[in-house]
């Protein structure tokens, strides 16, 4: 299998790991706590690929732009998503939340002039379908 599948593979362990233990967290923090703290965490990650790559990292001007607002976007929402998580059942803001990628697929096809099929249309209905029987 290719690489990016066993990353892929990672990310949904350690996401799905990340909201049981976000939501232990807010059990006995105030959610800005809980971020703040898992903020900690990103930090010692960030050392870790500085550390592995040199601390060298490529200038490029509109690279740096889209990434930091990735990050900032990230953030933002990451502070909401302790928010939704300290207020209601980890079992619905985790898929709720969860269908942030039917947003990259429409953003993608405007901004990115990617394809949108047919496939990518019923997926989207299907997962937004999913959102609502978990919210119920």
């Amino acid at each position: 299998m290719a690489g990016w599948f066993w990353l892929a593979l990672a990310a949904i362990v350690l996401w799905g790991a990340w909201g049981v233990l976000g939501k232990l967290a807010a059990r006995s923090l105030p959610f800005q706590a809980v971020y703040a703290v898992g903020v900690l965490g990103h930090l010692a990650t960030v050392l870790t690929v500085l550390l592995t790559t040199g601390g060298r990292l490529p200038w490029h001007p509109a690279g740096w732009a889209a990434a930091l607002g990735a990050g900032l976007c990230t953030s933002v929402g990451l502070l909401c998503f302790y928010g939704a998580l300290a207020r209601g059942p980890a079992a619905v803001v985790v898929p709720l939340t969860s269908l942030y990628p039917v947003i990259t697929v429409l953003l993608s096809r405007l901004l990115l002039q990617e394809t949108l099929t047919l496939r990518h249309l019923g997926g989207i209905a299907l997962a937004l379908a999913a959102g609502w029987l978990l919210s119920e």
